[in-house]
C-alpha cells in the first residue's frame, strides 16, 4: 500500500513538469452505496462528500485528477484517476481508484451550460463595472461516477492477528453511484 501511494505521489509530481494547465476545484457529491453485507437497514445506503481536488492537463487533453475530503459515512475519502477531456465539447471520461473506501471507478463529466464564455450584454456591463471580465466567472461541471468495491469478498486479509476481511477495505460496499458538481476556481 505504501508503494502504491508513493507511486501515485511521484506520478502527480512528475506530471506537473509537462502540464499545460492546472485546475483546482471544490466538489460536492451525493451517492448511493450498495452494501449487501450490512443487515441493519437494507442494502442501499446514502452518502455525501465535500472534496478539494486538482486536475493537471497535458496538451493532448489527457489529465490526472486527484481529490480528497470529508465524507459521510466514511469520514474521509480520496480518489486518484486519469482520463481525457474533449476540448471541443468539454466532456470528459476518466478511470481511477478510490483509496478509501477502496473502489475502482469510471467517471463521466459534462460541462455546466451556464459556464460558457458567452455572457449577456447586461452581465458584461456588470463585470466591467467591477474591472473584470467573463474569465472570472465561476464555472464547473456535472459528473457521474460508477464504482465497484470489494464488499462481497469475505476472505481474511492474511495479516497476523487480524480479523479484517477484503470487504472491510471498501467499507463493505460492492458498488457506488455518485452524482456531483464541481466548481473550478483560479
Amino acid at each position: 500500500m505504501k508503494s502504491l501511494l508513493a507511486s501515485a505521489f511521484f506520478t502527480i509530481l512528475m506530471s506537473g513538469a509537462v502540464a499545460q494547465e492546472r485546475l483546482t476545484y471544490l466538489e460536492t457529491n451525493l451517492g448511493l452505496s450498495y452494501a449487501p453485507e450490512v443487515v441493519i437497514a437494507g442494502d442501499v445506503w446514502p452518502g455525501v462528500s465535500f472534496l478539494y481536488g486538482r486536475q493537471i492537463f497535458r496538451p493532448n487533453g489527457a489529465f490526472l485528477d486527484v481529490q480528497y475530503g470529508l465524507a459521510i459515512p466514511t469520514v474521509v475519502t480520496m480518489k486518484i484517476g486519469g482520463g481525457f477531456k474533449n476540448q471541443r465539447t468539454g466532456r470528459s471520461v476518466s478511470a481511477g481508484a478510490r483509496i478509501w473506501p477502496a473502489h475502482l471507478c469510471l467517471q463521466f463529466g459534462f460541462p455546466n451550460p451556464r459556464c460558457s464564455q458567452e455572457v449577456s450584454a447586461k452581465m458584461k456591463k456588470r463585470l466591467e463595472r467591477r474591472s473584470s471580465d467573463c474569465t472570472h466567472l465561476l464555472f464547473g461541471e456535472w459528473n457521474v461516477s460508477l464504482e465497484a468495491g470489494m464488499g462481497h469478498f469475505d476472505r481474511p486479509l492474511g495479516l497476523k492477528d487480524s480479523h479484517l476481511e477484503f470487504g472491510d477495505l471498501s467499507f463493505l460496499s460492492s458498488a457506488i453511484v455518485t452524482f456531483s458538481h464541481r466548481w473550478y476556481f483560479e
